[in-house]
């Protein structure tokens, strides 16, 4: 029973891990990007979450970056 509460507790551990760094991720992506290139791209793949408006300008930066809002 010890083991499996130790099993459990290291998946947690791994699991809190990998979504902080996820925030992380995005939250810098984010805070390079103006607000009107965020509400184009959101607007533009909506429903979209903030990791998903965040994947979406780092695959096109060069695009959303050229362009005048």
């Amino acid at each position: 029973m010890k083991k499996i509460i130790q099993l459990i507790a290291i998946a947690v551990v791994i699991a809190s891990c990998v979504y902080a760094a996820r925030v992380e991720y995005t939250d810098d992506v984010l805070s390079g990007m103006s607000l009107e290139e965020y509400q184009y791209i959101h607007d533009r793949i909506a429903p979209a979450s903030q990791y998903d408006v965040a994947q979406e300008y780092m695959k096109n930066k060069r695009f959303y970056d050229s362009m005048n809002y």
